[in-house]
């Protein structure tokens, strides 16, 4: 049996890596491992997960049986737990709520490279659970072909780890982007649509959406509606909102040799993140997008009533509003209002 619960560290090992994967990885047992030397400079290290919200599905359940860190000095650090940890439901970790997967974890101080994610995929460690139809496997691209060879999901964003202190750090997982379902499979897959943030980094941005705008003619009749969070001021940038879109995920499903959008694509601005727009017990509209860093560039945030129709493989017709550039403050709280609608959508 498995629980949901953050597993204790059963050991830490490291061992050189030969080589560094772009997205997806796969690996292999090692069985040439050393211990960290006792005479390096030590971090503690916690690290969480959390999740933008995505249409269509009603529950993501996930199983994460180890981690591996790559140290800048060439060092891969595996961190190994004592039993896998079951997440129940990805779609519950939305807005400021996360959940630890590793907690206190000693780890090398210094900076480090990226992070992988071993998965457990398929019935019953990893599954999605749609609106519609019957509960299926959820796969790291590979699995649903190989057995016995593990799959990974790699994040490739560097951090640090102090010397002497604890740290934490969140993993977004950006299911609009990541989840997809491959035409006449009865499997999903996930993809390394990942955000990594320093805990200590971020603040939050929430919001109102007046009532005149979910009844208006552009979303009173249509399901989706979210706030997407862009990076910078996107209106200064002379860019315009638009919806999450992966061409290599396309290219994968026609085994196409392109994996870039054709053409000029300067004045598009492609999202990080979204949340989910929900009426709270008061009536009022509301949004929350949590563990945003805190950065010089700010951001800008956008709303759809489309979302639903956000396909992650194609670049879809979706209509937004005007960007609303946010500045966002470590610890602090950004407040957005949404006041006029987007355009309908064309027939």
């Amino acid at each position: 049996m498995r629980f949901a619960l953050t597993p204790k560290l059963n050991n830490i090992i490291k061992f050189t890596s030969l080589g560094l994967g772009i997205s997806l990885v796969s690996a292999c047992n090692d069985s040439s491992n050393h211990p960290v030397p006792p005479h390096a400079e030590t971090s503690t290290a916690t690290f969480s997960v959390t999740d933008a919200p995505v249409d269509a599905v009603d529950g993501v359940r996930l199983t994460v049986n180890r981690l591996e860190l790559k140290h800048a000095d060439g060092d891969i650090i595996k961190l190994n737990f004592s039993e896998p940890v079951v997440i129940p439901n990805l779609l519950n970790l939305t807005g400021n709520i996360a959940t630890p997967i590793i907690s206190d974890a000693t780890i090398p101080a210094g900076n480090y490279q990226w992070i992988r994610l071993f998965i457990d995929g398929g019935y019953p460690d990893s599954t999605v659970s749609p609106k519609l139809g019957n509960e299926a496997d959820l796969f790291i691209p590979g699995q649903q072909n190989t057995s016995n060879v593990e799959q990974s999901l790699l994040l490739n964003s560097g951090f640090t780890a102090p010397t002497g202190r604890e740290a934490a750090f969140t993993i977004d997982f950006v299911l609009r982007q990541a989840l997809t379902k491959p035409a006449n499979a009865d499997y999903y897959l996930l993809r390394p649509a990942l955000r990594l943030v320093n805990d200590a980094d971020v603040g939050t941005i929430a919001g109102t959406v007046d009532s005149t705008v979910i009844a208006s003619n552009a979303c009173s009749d249509l399901s989706g509606h979210s706030v997407y969070l862009y990076e910078g001021d996107i209106n200064s940038a002379n860019q315009r909102p638009e919806d999450f879109y992966d061409p290599s995920i396309a290219a994968d499903q026609t085994n196409a040799e392109t994996d870039a959008e054709v053409g000029d694509t300067s004045d598009l601005a492609r999202p990080i993140s979204s949340a989910e727009i929900t009426q709270n017990d008061s009536g009022a509209y509301t949004f929350k997008i949590g563990f945003v860093e805190a950065t010089a560039a700010g951001y800008s945030v956008a709303l759809t009533c489309q979302s639903a129709f956000d396909e992650p493989d194609s670049d879809d017709d979706i209509n937004f509003t005007n960007a609303i550039p946010v500045d966002v403050d470590a610890g602090q709280t950004s407040n957005v209002r949404f006041s006029v609608a987007p355009n309908p959508p064309s027939n």
